[in-house]
């Protein structure tokens, strides 16, 4: 039987809703209207409108199908929904996960058995050189420990698109597949109803690639978990040259003989859901431990770790004991947060919209919340800059019981008779604004939606009027803006009465959960040698060491500071997706490439690539391989071990922001010390065998560090072959550097306590 979790999510947002005029949320209503308009026959083919299509497309907007969540009545079954035309996934208590028609949302969102509803919502995606950061490669090797760590036995999972399992990267070298499960995902192409196909390590070679334009699936498995060391055609640089050579693959990820479990396909945040349930379930059948890589997310919700998703992670976790790793996010150098207190001297909270992907458009959803259940006014502004004043004002001043307010530029736009056509809109742009706000339930928070779409109007073409909005409260009410940073940001256009936006609160929502470890990035490369012969850098953006200024950060509501850990990020080389590569569409040349080889008929690719979704991955691989020395770790015991055993080094200190590093640089090998010494120390863990306890690393030149989990004190000898003592020393604790700068070259045999043995080299 499948076990099925808890699901539950949120549409562009993650909003919760309970009113009596609405069961269905702010934002899911705003994805209704905006799939309504794209659909529509009658509206006229408008500059405007192309672009909506084409940024709608962008963002995966489903045409005659949808995914959604619904929350059942107490006591109530999924038998009046199955009887209304829905497709019932899944369900867990009483949520449970529905596909629909498009047009059928409304009317099954009013049916007695439903509570509340959400609809699907899109998500982004949010090894040489990073192996070294944290020493991987040393316990890869199991150079002078009890043993070679690689994951062995657990489950590496993952939900990521542009997926290409059978890359090399992902095979035994007997030429078998590693992955063990791949669950794909998607609508059909006709958009009516969900494919679900299952492939296991037998049949997964009959897949090709859930998506052709784009790798970042391949890459962050491939970070996570790919395994080839074999012959590569790759390029590497020295100064000024480069190397173009075969040579052993440097680009292997880090649990290199975890079994991996995959979900791909349309990435939306039921779907995603749904195949996080099939890899616990893969998981749960097989009796092993499962730590899950999300490198992915979207910014607008309320981020505090309440809204629905959280809610499904938390029981994935309390229900499997999973590990999630979650991907901060990208937008650390993009301002889409804003918060404020209001005080006698602040009496409003305001700023502008302002574009940065296309120069004319602004498009999205922005939520504010207040800090509690107390209500706010809001307004979305036409700003004249010519005159310095508001032009025109789009007010809702209490609440609207999650039935939002459209202003619409012209007819093209309105979807029912309540839509204003506004002329003074229409004189700044072409599309609409939308506001509507309600009490959120699963917040406990009364929040506000604004819903855009502007094309600047040929009478605006200097750029002259331009969108924002202005909340009013009460004394010492707080409020948290946050945009979803697709293609606006907050900017207060350099007038000093308005607000700018806040790098601090970039953080995904999806990362805001209190039950997950949370993963930034720093650089460890900035420029790369390709297959054509050139050096590529990315101009010093990306010093080695430092912090990345794009990793996302946040200090929350409930004064948690995330990510807990930053690990490397920029710049990393890993598998690429074949179909990618060859898909002429791409325009993919060898100067994007860094090594390829040719093996059972087909052609591998390896490429760089930056983001929080290649550090967060990293993470996920290295606790895969804590899971294998330690299998009975928590979520807890994660986020423990990895703040104790950051590094914190002068990169930190100096680069960044306290928050936006964590607890500092992620370190593998030290956490892997720190899982032992814990697993020796409870006393629910039987004992190891006592040689398995100490780890002996070569620290260069005659150094030596000793680590003997959980000891108090250590006694160490080094005897030469013949018997004899050439060196003692006795320290407190489990842990301390010996110095043999003192003797000779040679083969030495180190005793600790009298009982657990090592044989060193001296060179």
């Amino acid at each position: 039987m499948k076990k099925t979790l808890l699901f539950s999510l949120f549409l562009f947002g993650g909003f919760c809703s309970v009113s009596a005029q609405s069961k269905l949320d702010l934002m899911s209503r705003a994805r209704l209207r905006t799939e309504r308009l794209i659909q529509s026959g009658t509206i006229k083919d408008s500059t405007a409108v192309r672009k909506l299509r084409a940024m709608e497309a962008q963002n995966g907007v489903p045409e005659n199908c949808t995914l959604g969540f619904v929350r059942l009545e107490t006591g109530a079954s999924t038998d009046e929904l199955v009887a209304e035309g829905a497709t019932v996934l899944s369900r867990r208590n009483d949520i449970a996960i529905v596909q629909m028609a498009t047009a059928d949302v409304e009317r099954l969102s009013q049916l007695k058995s439903v509570r509340t509803m959400q609809l699907n919502r899109p998500v982004s995606h949010k090894m040489d050189k990073a192996r070294e950061a944290s020493d991987v490669t040393s316990i890869h090797s199991g150079l002078d420990l009890p043993q070679a760590y690689t994951g062995r036995g657990v489950i590496a999972g993952i939900v990521d698109g542009g997926m290409d399992p059978n890359h090399i990267n992902f095979k035994n070298d007997d030429g078998t597949s590693r992955v063990k499960y791949l669950g794909h995902l998607r609508l059909n192409n006709s958009q009516t109803q969900m494919l679900e196909t299952r492939y296991t390590d037998e049949t997964v070679g009959g897949f090709t690639t859930d998506d052709n334009t784009t790798f970042h699936g391949a890459h962050t498995m491939g970070i996570m978990a790919g395994s080839y060391r074999g012959d590569v055609t790759a390029a590497t640089h020295n100064g000024s040259s480069v190397t173009i050579d075969k040579m052993s693959c440097p680009y292997y990820g880090v649990a290199t003989e975890a079994d991996i479990a995959a979900s791909c396909g349309t990435l939306m945040d039921a779907f995603i859901a749904y195949g996080i349930d099939d890899i616990l379930d893969y998981a749960y059948r097989n009796n092993q431990r499962a730590v899950i890589n999300l490198s992915l997310g979207s910014n607008v919700g309320p981020h505090d770790g309440s809204d629905i998703m959280h809610q499904y992670i938390d029981a994935a976790v309390k229900q499997d004991n999973a590990i999630f790793c979650v991907s901060a996010g990208n937008e650390g150098d993009i301002p889409i947060a804003l918060n404020g207190t209001f005080s006698p001297e602040r009496t409003e909270i305001k700023t502008f919209i302002r574009p940065y992907v296309y120069s004319n458009v602004r498009y999205g959803n922005l939520a504010v919340y207040s800090n509690d259940a107390t209500e706010f006014e809001i307004q979305a502004v036409i700003y004249n800059q010519s005159r310095g004043r508001i032009s025109f004002r789009m007010p809702v001043s209490r609440s609207t019981d999650g039935v939002a307010q459209y202003w619409v530029s012209s007819a093209d736009f309105q979807q029912d008779s309540s839509d204003q056509i506004a002329a003074n809109l229409a004189t700044a742009f072409d599309g609409y604004v939308g506001i509507g706000s309600m009490f959120d339930e699963n917040t406990g928070r009364y929040y506000a939606m604004i819903d855009y779409y502007t094309v600047d109007s040929e009478k605006n073409a200097d750029g002259n009027y331009i969108l924002g909005f202005v909340v009013t409260g009460k004394d010492g009410q707080r409020i948290d803006c946050f945009c979803d940073g697709a293609f606006t940001a907050f900017d207060n256009y350099g007038y000093s009465d308005w607000d700018n936006g806040m790098f601090d609160g970039s953080i995904s929502d999806m990362a805001c959960g209190k039950n997950i470890l949370v993963v930034g990035s720093y650089n460890t490369r900035d420029e790369y040698a390709s297959l054509d012969g050139g050096i590529y850098s990315y101009q010093g953006m990306f010093s080695p060491g430092r912090i990345s200024d794009f990793t996302s950060y946040g200090t929350l509501l409930d004064g948690r500071c995330l990510p807990h850990v930053c690990a490397p990020g920029a710049t990393i080389v890993s598998s690429s997706n074949s179909y990618y590569v060859e898909n002429a569409e791409n325009g993919v040349g060898n100067s994007m490439l860094q090594a390829r080889t040719n093996a059972g008929g087909r052609t591998d690719y390896w490429q760089q690539m930056i983001g929080t979704s290649m550090a967060t991955p990293y993470v996920t691989g290295s606790i895969a391989l804590w899971l294998e020395a330690d299998p009975e770790l928590t979520i807890d015991d994660v986020k423990d071990i990895v703040a104790v055993t950051a590094v914190k080094d002068n990169d930190v200190a100096t680069s960044g922001t306290p928050v936006q590093w964590g607890a500092g640089k992620f370190d593998a090998y030290a956490g892997l010390k720190e899982v032992i010494r814990r697993k020796q120390q409870s006393a629910a863990i039987s004992a190891p065998s006592a040689d398995s306890r100490l780890m002996v690393k070569a620290k260069g030149g005659r150094l030596f560090e000793v680590f003997l989990g959980g000891a108090k004190t250590m006694d160490v000898t080094l005897y030469t072959l013949s018997g004899g003592i050439a060196m003692r020393n006795t320290a407190a604790g489990d842990e301390f550097t010996l110095d043999a700068s003192g003797l000779g070259k040679g083969v030495y045999v180190m005793s600790v306590n009298g009982r657990h043995t090592r044989r060193i080299v001296i060179q």
